[in-house]
């Protein structure tokens, strides 16, 4: 039996490294769960969930930070994606922990 001051740390079992890859069967067990609980699969993944009001108004929800801000471009990280909102005038007109709205003259919207 070993003690646990001989037990080297790459077999200690906090020292596994997480899996960050989703795998095949999660958007099975989000799909079961959602319809379980009544819950967006969205909702329960925390994605991205994006919506567009004509070419003047965009906004995100589930977004983790901005990576840049200036009026042609503004770039943000998402769980999943990054997304570029390109345009001109651009303005940030709230961001909230959950969600935030760019307005000004968008042009087009990348998902990268």
């Amino acid at each position: 039996m070993r003690s646990r001051g001989s037990m080297s740390p790459s077999r200690h079992k906090h020292s596994k490294k997480l899996n960050t890859v989703p795998s095949h069967s999660e958007p099975v067990i989000a799909n079961a769960l959602s319809k379980k609980l009544r819950i967006s699969e969205d909702v329960l993944a925390h994605a991205p969930i994006v919506m567009g009001y004509g070419t003047h108004r965009f906004c995100v929800e589930n977004y983790r930070n901005i990576i840049e801000y200036t009026q042609e471009l503004i770039r943000i990280q998402t769980k999943t994606v990054r997304i570029h909102i390109i345009g001109k005038n651009l303005v940030i007109a709230y961001f909230r922990d959950d969600g935030m709205c760019v307005v000004g003259d968008i042009s087009s919207v990348e998902y990268h």
